[in-house]
C-alpha cells in the first residue's frame, strides 16, 4: 500500500495550501530585491485591510514573541495590567508580564467557560490599568472570548486593549477600528495557513501614541522603532527578515483577500458547526460552553475509557493527526483545528477516522454517523456552495 502524507489537523500548524507552499519555494531572495521589496509592501498592505490596523508588523520569530512585543514597546516596567484568561495561552500573558517587570492582575475562570463581562467591568472600574489583555480563542480550552464587548468597556476606562489573535486572526473577524482594539498580536501558522515562523503585530493609533510617550524601551530586536521604518520602506535594513516566509505569507492574504472577509468568517463558522455536529452525533462532547465555541477548534472530551495516547495513535494510524489536550485536562481531551484553508473533505476524513479509532478502542459508533451530521450540517447553509474554491 502506497503511503500517503497525515492530514494534521491539530490546532496549528495548519493544512497549507499548494499556492502557499508554491511561493515558499521560490528562491531565496535577497531583502533589498525588488520583487520581494514589492511583495512584503503587497503583504503589509494586505494585512492592514484585513485588521484595519494603522501600521503592522511582520518579522521572524513565533507568536509569543508577538505578545512580547505587545507589552514590551506599551507598558513600563512597574506599570500595572488586567489579564482575562479562558486558558493554558491566556495565562501565558500573566508569565510575559511578570518577565518583564510589569504587575498582572488575572481573571479567570473554569476550564471551558468565559470570564462574565461583568467581572471585567469591575476590575476595570475599580483600578486604572496600563493594558488589558484578552486571547481572542485559547487554543487549550476552544474558549472564543468577546473581543468587541471588551473593546467597549476598554474604551469606556480608557485602557489600552491588546488583543492575542493567534487562534482566531483570519477565521474570525477583528476589525480594530469597529470593536476598539488597539493591538493585535498574532501569527502566520494558524487561520493564515502558512508554514510557522512569523510574528504579527498589527497596531492602531493609540498603541502608536503609547510608544511614543514611553521613549526607551529595554529591547532591541522587538522594539518597534527599529521595525517600523522597515514596514515603511521594506528596501531598507534593520535585520535580515524570512524571505520566503513572508512570500508565503503574501500568497495567503492573497487568498483571503481573494475569498472575501465575510465568505471567508462565514466558511469557519460553517465549519465549526459541522464539526460539532459530528461530533455529538457520535456522543462526544465539547469541552468549551456552548456559547463561547469557536469556529477555528474543536476541543472535545474522550468517551469513558479512551486512552489519549492511544487514540492519537489510532487516528494517525489513519492518516489524520489530532493534538491532545493541554492544562488541568490534558490526558482527558483532544483538540481538532478546523481553521485556514480546509473545508468539508478534510472534515469528512478527520471524522471518519475519530470514528474509527473510537470503534477500535472498544467504543462502539455508528460508523458514518459523524461524518453523515457533519455533511447534513454543512449542507443546512444558506450559501449555495462553498467560497473557499473546493465546490462543496
Amino acid at each position: 500500500m502506497i503511503k500517503t502524507d497525515p492530514l494534521v489537523m491539530i490546532p496549528g500548524p495548519t493544512p497549507v495550501a499548494d499556492p502557499i507552499r508554491q511561493a515558499m519555494a521560490t528562491q531565496t531572495y535577497g531583502h533589498t530585491y525588488g520583487g520581494f521589496v514589492k511583495a512584503y509592501k503587497e503583504c503589509l498592505a494586505g494585512l492592514k485591510t484585513i485588521f484595519q490596523a494603522e501600521q503592522m508588523i511582520v518579522v521572524g520569530g513565533a507568536g509569543t514573541l508577538s505578545m512580547e512585543m505587545g507589552l514590551i514597546n506599551t507598558v513600563r516596567a512597574g506599570e500595572e495590567i488586567l489579564v482575562v484568561t479562558h486558558g493554558v495561552f491566556g495565562d501565558r500573558y500573566a508569565l510575559v508580564a511578570k518577565a518583564l517587570g510589569i504587575k498582572a492582575d488575572v481573571l479567570s475562570c473554569p476550564v471551558g467557560e468565559r470570564v462574565p463581562l461583568a467581572e471585567i467591568e469591575a476590575k476595570l472600574a475599580a483600578k486604572k490599568y496600563a493594558a488589558i489583555t484578552l486571547t481572542h480563542v485559547d487554543t487549550s480550552s476552544g474558549v472564543m472570548a468577546q473581543p468587541k464587548e471588551v473593546g467597549e468597556l476598554a474604551k469606556k476606562y480608557d485602557t489600552l486593549f491588546i488583543l492575542d489573535g493567534v487562534c482566531a486572526s483570519a477565521g474570525i473577524p477583528e476589525p480594530m477600528k469597529d470593536w476598539g482594539i488597539d493591538m493585535i498580536v498574532t501569527t502566520c501558522q494558524k487561520a493564515f495557513g502558512t508554514p510557522p515562523g512569523l510574528t504579527m503585530v498589527a497596531i492602531g493609533a493609540k498603541a502608536l501614541a503609547r510608544r511614543e510617550a514611553l521613549g526607551t524601551v529595554p529591547t532591541y530586536y522587538s522594539d518597534w522603532k527599529n521595525w517600523l521604518p522597515i514596514m515603511d520602506n521594506p528596501s531598507t535594513y534593520f535585520a535580515t527578515p524570512p524571505v520566503n516566509l513572508i512570500l508565503a505569507l503574501n500568497e495567503s492574504v492573497k487568498i483571503i483577500l481573494a475569498e472575501g472577509l465575510e465568505n471567508r468568517y462565514a466558511r469557519h463558522d460553517r465549519i465549526g458547526r459541522s464539526v460539532r455536529a459530528g461530533l455529538a452525533a457520535i456522543g462526544v462532547k465539547p469541552v468549551t460552553a456552548a456559547a463561547a465555541l469557536a469556529p477555528t477548534l474543536t476541543v472535545a472530551y474522550y468517551p469513558a475509557g479512551v486512552d489519549c495516547a492511544a487514540f492519537r495513535a489510532k487516528m494517525e494510524d489513519y492518516g489524520v493527526v489530532v493534538a491532545g489536550a493541554l492544562g488541568e485536562i490534558k490526558g482527558k481531551a483532544f483538540r481538532i483545528g478546523h481553521m485556514g484553508n480546509v473545508c468539508i473533505t478534510e472534515i469528512v476524513k478527520t471524522l471518519s477516522s475519530v470514528e474509527r479509532a473510537l470503534n477500535a478502542l472498544g467504543v462502539p459508533v455508528q460508523s458514518g454517523a459523524a461524518v453523515g451530521a457533519a455533511c447534513a450540517e454543512w449542507d443546512k447553509a444558506a450559501a449555495p456552495s462553498c467560497s473557499c474554491g473546493c465546490g462543496k
